[in-house]
């Protein structure tokens, strides 16, 4: 049986945005962070890291709010700080794999048994400026697991290019199995877990699950604009 967690990653600096980006309004009304845990924590999953960096303490703020109103799945929700955040993307993805294992090591010294039940077989990979992406949307990932337990099952969406040639695009969000952990931890720099997904794609270890809604991130304010055009 599979046993999936997630780490959210928002610990940006939001240069382009020239401030939190991360605080802004989604056109529901919340916070665009507290939307994407809200998304995440409709999933129900094991356990949820959000890794923080450049703005730690408004992510704190935002998700001791989300607890204080005992949202669903809410307990399970923990922070990471990284304290590495300005090399990049792949020292987020690290600082939150790293968290969910030395968790589990923590169980291992109270109780071997609860640290078989506290075993991961899988990691969702997850962007908190991803304004477009869904529970249902991430649900579709999650249902690929039964049949495919030992693949990554990534996000893929269609991009045309200045010569209008029609490229997929294979990103996150995505779901690592416990076999590609080693791979996340020894990214490096601000590249993000694509690089695991294109050595998996080539072993034909990897699956694609059209989802549209992750090409859309919020990068400058005028991306809200576009955004809400979308959704009238």
């Amino acid at each position: 049986m599979s046993k999936v967690a997630s780490i959210l990653l928002a610990g940006g600096e939001s240069k382009r945005y020239g401030s939190n980006k991360l605080l802004s309004p989604h056109y529901n009304g919340l916070p665009l962070i507290q939307n994407s845990l809200q998304q995440l924590h409709g999933l129900n999953l094991a356990g949820t890291y959000v890794v923080t960096g450049r703005w730690h303490s408004d992510v704190v703020d935002v998700v001791g709010m989300i607890k204080a109103n005992a949202a669903q799945g809410s307990n399970s929700t923990k922070v990471c700080y990284n304290p590495l955040w300005r090399e990049g993307i792949a020292s987020s993805i690290r600082c939150g794999l790293q968290a969910l294992m030395l968790e589990k090591s923590l169980m291992l010294e109270k109780s071997l048994k609860q640290a078989t039940d506290n075993e991961y077989t899988h990691l969702l990979v997850h962007l908190a400026d991803l304004a477009s992406v869904t529970t249902a949307t991430l649900q579709a990932l999650l249902n690929e697991i039964p049949s495919n337990p030992n693949h990554i099952i990534y996000s893929q969406w269609h991009k045309r290019d200045l010569e209008e040639k029609v490229k997929i695009k294979a990103t996150v969000p995505a779901i690592f199995p416990k076999a590609a952990f080693d791979s996340l931890l020894a990214l490096r720099g601000d590249k993000g877990a694509k690089k695991v997904i294109e050595d998996w794609k080539d072993k034909g270890q990897a699956i694609g699950v059209n989802h549209p809604e992750s090409a859309f991130d919020i990068d400058a304010p005028s991306d809200w604009n576009a955004y809400r055009s979308q959704k009238v």
